[in-house]
């Protein structure tokens, strides 16, 4: 297909997301989420998720008038439940709550339960650093479990437990890290690739523990690798326990228990610290600046352009990708204007 500006992307996910009875402000939070994605170059948690939103949402367990609520609240820390409504909405709800704790305290921590996909966690390290802020937000699958072999294992338990960091710049661009902590994000497996696409060694073993070579040898009973061997791993447990077993949303139970309730949904944890509380502030963005300059300057290893700052990468595809608009492979999107047609949304005007 062809290109399509932000614009009218974020629209026809918004009507999409309209029709399925989401209040308008949820519809319109989820689109501009999966769009962001899009123009960070994250494709993989972008406008191709829709389709599979709707699947959660026929399959009983999104329910996608639901909003986040506090369940528990200290002047320092605060768990929500989101009643498994979007999570996007709900995890911009529990980051709102923990940069505004953490300007009277400091640092907050804040746990998310019962939500769906929380989309791109480096979203909410970029508003965070907006904010002048420091955070750490990490995200699990909470009780369904993952696709991610334990170091050692042959059998899916963890999820891919990713965790961003964002750390606010001056003149440059803030410090967003961003990645899940197995070899590779589920997504560039399962989304935008054939069944019989061959996958590089090292991401992924088949049902047997041997590696997958292709993405159907993954999805028949395989299961993903943590980046790093054992490090990863660790990284992965810890998340783990953050998100599905300090919040109470439960830890991963695959394979031999998986409840329907919550299938591809997210347990969610991010800390918080207000930089204002240790430092001046444009002291602080001053030495920031300096040490990413001071990066910068490195010679360049051979066949290298040079360091690169995380974010910088989607910092520069968002500016292209605004411009040029971006598409979905010709499959995804039969699905979404299959979707519009069975709910009666128009999308003529929008193309």
């Amino acid at each position: 297909m062809e290109k399509l500006s932000k614009d009218q992307w974020h629209e026809i996910g918004r009507r999409i997301f309209s029709s399925w009875g989401t209040p308008e402000d949820i519809a319109a939070c989820v689109a501009r989420s999966l769009v962001e994605s899009d123009l960070a170059g994250i494709s993989s948690h972008g406008v191709v998720r829709i389709p599979s939103y709707y699947d959660f949402w026929h399959k009983g367990w999104l329910h996608p008038s639901g909003r986040a609520e506090v369940i528990k609240e200290s002047p320092a820390t605060a768990n929500l439940d989101a009643n498994w409504g979007f999570g996007q909405p709900a995890m911009y709800q529990a980051l709102d709550l923990a940069i505004a704790k953490s300007r009277s305290q400091g640092i907050a921590g804040v746990g998310l339960i019962h939500c769906g996909h929380i989309g791109r966690l480096g979203e909410y390290a970029e508003k965070a650093a907006q904010s002048d802020a420091i955070s750490l937000v990490a995200a699990s699958c909470g009780p369904p479990g993952g696709l991610v072999a334990p170091y050692g294992g042959a059998q899916a338990v963890l999820s891919t437990n990713p965790i961003a960091a964002g750390v606010p710049a001056g003149q440059h661009s803030p410090f967003i890290m961003d990645f899940a902590t197995s070899q590779v994000a589920a997504g560039k497996i399962v989304y935008g690739r054939t069944k019989d696409e061959e996958i590089p060694e090292g991401w992924a073993i088949n049902a047997e523990g041997l590696p997958a070579t292709t993405v159907r040898a993954f999805l028949d009973g395989g299961a993903l690798l943590p980046f790093g061997g054992h490090k990863g791993y660790a990284i992965g447990l810890l998340i783990e326990l953050l998100c599905g077993g300090l919040t109470g949303a439960g830890l991963s139970e695959r394979p031999d228990n998986i409840p329907t309730q919550g299938a591809g949904g997210n347990a969610c944890f991010t800390i918080v610290i207000d930089i204002a509380h240790f430092r001046d502030l444009a002291q602080f963005r001053d030495s920031v600046d300096a040490f990413m300059g001071r990066l910068k300057r490195v010679k360049p290893a051979p066949g290298s352009r040079g360091v690169v700052i995380p974010g910088e990468p989607e910092a520069l595809q968002r500016a292209s990708r605004a411009k040029e608009g971006f598409s979905v492979d010709e499959e995804t999107w039969e699905k979404i204007a299959a979707m519009a047609r069975k709910h009666g949304v128009t999308l003529e005007d929008i193309l």
